[in-house]
């Protein structure tokens, strides 16, 4: 869902931009400063956030937060562009690293490499060298992730145990082949009706759930300076259609609607899905199915075809560059990204950090009931998404083209060349 989601940011105090060219200080805050962090979050990440703004309140007495929370994407995202436009952004921003590139391209965001640089302590090796990368635009560095996190395959062991089929080896991840041997095996018509009590898996066919099947089949979105799409390749349109054969060939995953995520979510926790693909941001819901109702679920590696592949999604923190205390928001900022308060959020919030030193040490270490190693694994061969300035407008194009394939309007072949010919067509004319 990472690359889906958009942006946000909110605020209610004007800020005055600050000037070109001035010298960020970092560490020297000024007293009485009143600083507005805005966050998309459900109210309990809501809640863990505040009780960082009020450790950091503590430790800086001299600077107040205002926590506002949006949730919903798109209202966030309509919310921030008018902020934006009316010169009332916040001083720091929790973004999706998939969107936070357009904030940069048009002068939003503000640079923190000085920043960092002044302070030596932050100690920026300790970000995967791959997620820095994502963060900059045009060599410039706005942005850094609070989060990180990959697709991993979800499984349930109990009806893996009832239909006596072997679980994913932790070590040895399946092939497409083996993945659509044991879909078959489990998927499961008891009674004789024609309509199976248990499916092997789901899938959420839009287009950041295709990534990894593109890549795992050598395929890519664009090439690799993102001047051309690329969709309309033959591994492109096997990878897809290897995907949606799933439902109308093999029978092994029930009907889903094309967009909506919650609804293939929703049917894993019933507990009657033996598979699906999701990420760490949905640990907690699965953590709550479990009290409630008795879910058991674990978690393998993603099948491989040609390569091993998986995506490597962001959530950011930014400072925009509309606010009056730049030195400021970047203690609020550097504090965030902590490892303390990286750890604080995996123990409370099951956020996969974006740390190094946290990701492989306490976070692994944890005693969570099931294997967090199997993320931070995933990490070595996590592939980075197509961001790009104009994903927003890019995105619904090839969305539309799966949405086709799905219902069977096109062929797969014939979805992926005309999802490559708009898009190049739309980015040909800008």
């Amino acid at each position: 869902m990472l690359l889906t989601l958009a942006l946000a940011a909110g605020c209610t105090v004007v800020k005055e931009g600050r000037q070109a060219g001035s010298t960020p200080r970092a560490g020297k805050a000024a007293a009485g400063v009143e600083l507005t962090l805005f966050t998309w979050t459900e109210a309990p990440e809501a809640e863990a956030n505040q009780k960082l703004i009020d450790e950091f309140q503590q430790a800086n007495p001299g600077i107040s937060v205002e926590l506002q929370n949006q949730p919903g994407s798109k209202e966030a995202m309509a919310k921030l562009q008018a902020l934006i436009s009316g010169n009332q952004a916040p001083d720091v921003v929790s973004l999706h690293g998939a969107y936070y590139i357009p904030l940069a391209s048009k002068g939003a965001l503000l640079d923190i490499e000085p920043f960092i640089k002044q302070t030596p302590d932050f100690n920026l090796p300790d970000f995967d060298q791959r997620l820095v990368k994502l963060c900059r635009y045009g060599g410039t560095l706005y942005s850094l992730p609070r989060y990180t996190s990959v697709y991993a395959l979800f499984y349930n062991p109990d009806l893996f145990d009832s239909a006596g089929v072997k679980h994913p080896d932790q070590q040895n991840p399946w092939d497409w082949d083996a993945y659509l041997r044991t879909a078959e095996q489990l998927t499961r018509d008891t009674n004789k009706d024609r309509k199976p009590e248990t499916w092997g898996c789901v899938v959420d066919f839009w287009e950041a759930r295709m990534y990894p099947w593109l890549w795992q089949n050598g395929a890519d979105v664009f090439n690799e300076d993102r001047t051309r799409c690329l969709l309309d390749t033959p591994q492109a349109a096997e990878a897809v259609g290897f995907v949606r054969d799933l439902r109308y060939v093999h029978k092994v995953t029930p009907p889903t609607d094309t967009n909506e995520r919650s609804q293939a979510l929703d049917m894993f926790t019933q507990g009657n899905i033996a598979m699906y693909m999701t990420g760490p941001w949905d640990v907690q819901t699965l953590n709550d199915a479990s009290r409630s109702q008795g879910l058991k679920w674990a978690v393998a590696p993603l099948p491989s075809r040609k390569r091993r592949a998986t995506m490597l999604g962001t959530e950011n923190y930014a400072i925009c560059s509309q606010t009056k205390h730049p030195d400021e928001a970047w203690k609020l900022f550097a504090f965030l990204l902590s490892p303390q308060a990286q750890e604080y959020m995996a123990q409370t919030m099951e956020k996969m950090p974006s740390r190094t030193t946290v990701v492989k040490g306490p976070y692994v270490s944890a005693q969570v009931g099931y294997d967090r190693k199997v993320f931070a694994d995933a990490l070595s061969y996590a592939v980075e998404p197509p961001n790009i300035a104009d994903w927003a407008q890019v995105r619904p194009l090839f969305q539309d083209e799966l949405d086709n394939i799905w219902v069977g309007a096109k062929t797969p072949e014939q979805g992926m060349r005309d999802a490559a010919r708009r898009i190049n067509e739309y980015r040909a004319k800008q």
